[in-house]
């Protein structure tokens, strides 16, 4: 009776074991084409204003245990070529953006990326170049030709990108003249976009492969959108809650982007 018992629950464990295999191998598989992509807008010593917010020593501690763990920290292009296959993506991979152009991205994140050498794109608002509180060119450039950052756009007047997609001259100055501004600026072709908070639909996504984008980000899109889809660039809020080391490295697994969308 007892050794009835026994291979019983045996057999049962070995069933849970293979089930779980069979999951762990499922999700990976469905998982291999995401690259954890993670969104920062303001760095700014007041970060409890919004959680749109992070302090430069929070972002030190983030960016040193990225540093200090040996993450793959890579630019835009890196991560279309791991999406799309074209190379391999290594572990530990992530890549690090920041929206709107803010002057204290220069300020206090691009000593900090210096100090340990991590790359990163910011996506800048063109018309709001110059303005106060915002980058003006002098910085752009020299972020620009250190190699550390990438200056993508994030259009030219920060407008709901859906709204504006039944206009065509509109979204010819958002998507086509935001690149042109950034283009003659910076003396470099710019390649990536980032739709303002995150809003996009197919005319948008059809109009920047057409202005000769190579990839655009987002935050969350729904689940119908491909997630290997280069321009729908799957992104994950950083806060100042982030700087718990277990919740950070949560984050930095490929499959906290596809668990939180319940890609199942």
């Amino acid at each position: 009776m007892k050794s009835n018992i026994k291979r019983a629950v045996l057999a049962s464990v070995c069933a849970i074991i293979a089930v779980l295999s069979a999951l762990a191998l499922y999700v990976d598989a469905q998982s291999s084409t995401v690259v954890p992509v993670l969104m920062y807008h303001s760095i700014h010593k007041d970060e409890h204003k919004t959680t749109l917010y992070v302090a430069p020593e929070t972002f030190d501690l983030q960016m040193k245990f990225l540093h200090d763990h040996g993450y793959n920290v890579v630019g835009p292009e890196k991560v279309v070529a791991y999406m799309e296959k074209k190379e391999r993506q290594p572990e530990k991979t992530v890549a690090i953006t920041a929206d709107d152009g803010f002057y204290n991205f220069y300020k206090y994140a691009y000593p900090i990326l210096k100090k340990y050498n991590l790359k990163a794109t910011i996506f800048v608002v063109a018309n709001k170049i110059g303005k106060p509180g915002r980058l003006g060119w002098k910085e752009l450039k020299e972020m620009s030709d250190s190699g550390l950052i990438t200056v993508g756009s994030h259009t030219r007047s920060h407008p709901w990108m859906p709204t504006v997609s039944v206009n065509e001259k509109r979204l010819y100055q958002e998507i086509v003249v935001s690149k042109k501004i950034l283009e003659k600026g910076l003396g470099k072709k710019v390649e990536f976009l980032c739709y303002p908070n995150g809003g996009f639909n197919d005319a948008v996504e059809t109009a920047v492969k057409e202005a000769g984008y190579a990839g655009a980000f987002t935050t969350n899109p729904s689940k119908k959108s491909p997630i290997d889809d280069i321009y729908a660039i799957r992104r994950i809020k950083m806060s100042g809650r982030s700087k718990n080391p277990f919740i950070l490295w949560a984050k930095l697994t490929r499959y906290y982007a596809w668990f939180k969308e319940k890609r199942y």
